[in-house]
């Protein structure tokens, strides 16, 4: 993780996934200072960026749900081409791409059940991410606190509701929770690891 993304998640770790760009100004006028930014346009996707960078937010890509660009091997330089730094996905290709175009990477996996997590694992072995957003959030804490150490930095994400889940994952060892909940994009840091 590049110490910009680390800092900003040290200071606010609510992370606010934008879905489309309806909530761009909200998160603007937030106090959180990272964001996901999923269900963009193409057509729309670098103004976003371009307004989100400008007002000095860190912004991570959900390339997977970008129409045009999820199945596209181009898809990876393209954001590269139009300044984002930063991308989340699920498929392992994807993120072994992004590692190699220099791009902080978040790999997303989807915990169901222990019989998945496995796969999981394997597929982040694969891919080496920079951070793992794992869904949904109550699963961190029933992952074996050995596998939790030896992952890279994890991101919770799903069912995060109030104040108490963003606090349970911190103390379950992710470092940063992610939510479209505008209510909770501003929380102090200070309230939600004390």
């Amino acid at each position: 993780m590049d110490r910009s993304l680390g800092a900003r998640l040290t200071r606010h770790p609510v992370i606010a996934t934008l879905y489309g760009v309806e909530q761009v100004e909200a998160f603007i006028d937030s106090e959180a200072e990272v964001s996901i930014v999923a269900n963009v346009e193409l057509r729309r996707l670098q103004p976003v960026i371009a307004m989100l960078t400008k007002a000095g937010k860190y912004v991570i890509v959900n390339i997977d749900s970008c129409e045009g660009l999820s199945q596209d091997k181009g898809g990876v330089e393209y954001l590269a081409d139009i300044g984002v730094t930063s991308l989340v996905s699920t498929r392992v290709a994807t993120i072994q791409r992004a590692n190699r175009a220099g791009m902080v990477t978040m790999q997303k996996v989807f915990v169901t059940d222990r019989s998945t997590w496995p796969r999981s694992v394997k597929a982040l072995e694969q891919s080496d991410p920079n951070l793992v957003q794992l869904m949904p959030a109550p699963m961190l804490s029933h992952l074996p606190e050995a596998d939790r150490k030896a992952l890279p930095p994890i991101v919770t994400s799903g069912f995060v509701c109030n104040q108490d889940d963003i606090r349970s994952a911190i103390a379950h060892g992710a470092v940063a929770i992610s939510t479209s909940d505008r209510k909770l994009w501003n929380l102090e840091a200070k309230a939600l690891r004390g």
